[in-house]
């Protein structure tokens, strides 16, 4: 350690490295309280990583155990279609459990309406305006004089408020060895309601001719596709719908209608799908042994290495596994299923937890309202309970957050004390410095006299 001054001192008299000894002095003196706050500081860092790394894996399994009583787990539905090239379908959580005889009697299209043909994509129509009406919607294209096949389908494709209508042209044969262009207008949605009509307001005074810009007019449309709806018999009850996705008639199912086939009864399916709680049940599983095997790295004894890990003996980390162990191991709730091993999980002489799904899809499938209260009931339910034990640990100000904040503050006194051992020290190295000073001046002065009495011929050394 270096003199307050930051000088280099050595003995004059003496011959000594004064610095040197100081500085050596100065180490012998601080190390082993050195040494100390380090050794604690330390154990204070590597207890608080340990208890952030089991902290995390609570957090994670008080998760994995809302998800067993989440209401769409035990809710879900599987739903099967006899034939899925006329019809699929799909069901929210929920929708009640049945069987269903589904005719598909028609598709729902989009209407479709070409004009005549023109010589190309850039030949002029006429001008004025068109005006594009459905039951819904209505909007407006002005059309001058100059504009072409391909001006006028851009205009109406940019229009604002135009959400019924694509234009396009199609180049097709003109019947005569050649090709002409036609303007063609695609409701963009299907169904009666969404069909277009198209109005003229044609510049040259007759809006219905076949002349001018009269000839975009719907009456002078030749009509490709017709606008229709779907028709369906549910349980020989009639739907019609704009669409070919049919929404709530049978409330909480969509219908994806494929296919017309008149007169072909299809059957559509909705049962309880087990998949959502197996899968809940892997996700717990997974992290119970998540935080086992955390728990169990963090508090082992190494024989050979004569080390514990650093939550060895520790409250919480003991306190956690004891609860887990007690509740997961015995009886819980008091329903016909009890225990977690009716539904097939088993925890084994090391804390390792697994899941035979067979023996879980059997329980559900006798009985899937008992599994549902073993696992999700509110009041002593698997999931609750594991709430309710990992809550005080978990919860803001809970004892994890306690235990961090004390060693935090653990850490913080030791850097109060090394600043204080720090100042000590600094204030003992002046004290031995100007000591070996003070010794090197004496020896200075009495080799002086012994020089100078040696000089007048006085024997110092008899």
């Amino acid at each position: 350690m270096a003199s307050s001054s930051g000088l280099s001192i050595s003995g004059v008299g003496s011959g000594l490295d004064i610095q040197g000894i100081v500085s050596q002095l100065v180490q012998a003196e601080g190390a082993p309280r050195r040494n100390l706050l380090a050794s604690r500081e330390a154990s204070y860092e590597a207890t608080l990583s340990g208890l952030s790394k089991l902290k995390s894996a609570a957090s994670e399994l008080s998760s994995a155990a809302f998800d067993l009583r989440s209401l769409d787990t035990f809710r879900s539905r599987a739903v099967t279609s006899g034939n899925e090239d006329i019809l699929t379908a799909t069901a929210s959580p929920g929708t009640a459990l049945g069987k269903y005889q589904v005719e598909v009697g028609q598709l729902a299209t989009a209407q479709k309406q070409a004009s005549a043909g023109f010589v190309d994509s850039t030949a002029t129509v006429g001008s004025g305006q068109l005006t594009f009406d459905t039951s819904s919607s209505s909007f407006s294209v002005a059309v001058a004089a100059g504009d072409s096949l391909a001006t006028i389908r851009d205009k109406i494709n940019g229009a604002s408020g135009n959400d019924s209508v694509q234009a396009s042209i199609l180049n097709v044969d003109d019947g005569a060895g050649g090709t002409e262009a036609r303007l063609v207008f695609s409701a963009r949605e299907t169904g009666t309601a969404n069909a277009v009509t198209v109005t003229a307001t044609d510049d040259d005074g007759n809006n219905t001719d076949a002349a001018g810009l009269s000839r975009l007019a719907s009456a002078n449309l030749t009509e490709l596709t017709a606008a229709q709806d779907a028709q369906v018999t549910i349980d020989g009850l009639s739907v019609t719908s704009s669409t070919n996705q049919v929404d709530g008639v049978i409330e909480g199912m969509t219908l994806n209608l494929n296919q017309a086939q008149p007169g072909t009864k299809v059957e559509v399916a909705v049962e309880g799908d087990n998949g959502p709680v197996l899968e809940a049940l892997n996700g717990f599983v997974e992290k119970y042994n998540s935080l086992n095997s955390t728990y169990r790295n963090l508090t082992a004894y190494n024989a050979e290495t004569e080390q514990g890990g650093v939550l060895q003996g520790d409250a919480t980390a003991n306190g956690i596994n004891r609860g887990l162990r007690s509740l997961l191991g015995g009886n819980i709730g008091t329903g016909t299923i009890d225990n977690l091993s009716k539904i097939g999980i088993q925890i084994d002489s090391e804390g390792k937890m697994t899941l035979d799904e067979s023996v879980a899809e059997n329980a559900l499938n006798n009985d899937s309202q008992a599994v549902k209260d073993f696992l999700a009931d509110p009041a002593d339910g698997v999931s609750q309970q594991v709430d309710e034990l990992l809550k005080p640990y978990l919860s803001f100000d809970g004892i994890f957050d306690n235990r961090t904040d004390s060693l935090n503050r653990s850490i913080d006194r030791i850097d109060d004390q090394r600043a204080a051992l720090d100042r000590r020290m600094e204030n003992y190295q002046e004290s031995l410095t100007k000591q070996f000073t003070a010794m090197d001046k004496i020896v200075q002065n009495i080799q002086s006299s012994a020089s100078y009495l040696s000089r007048i011929g006085i024997d110092v050394g008899s």
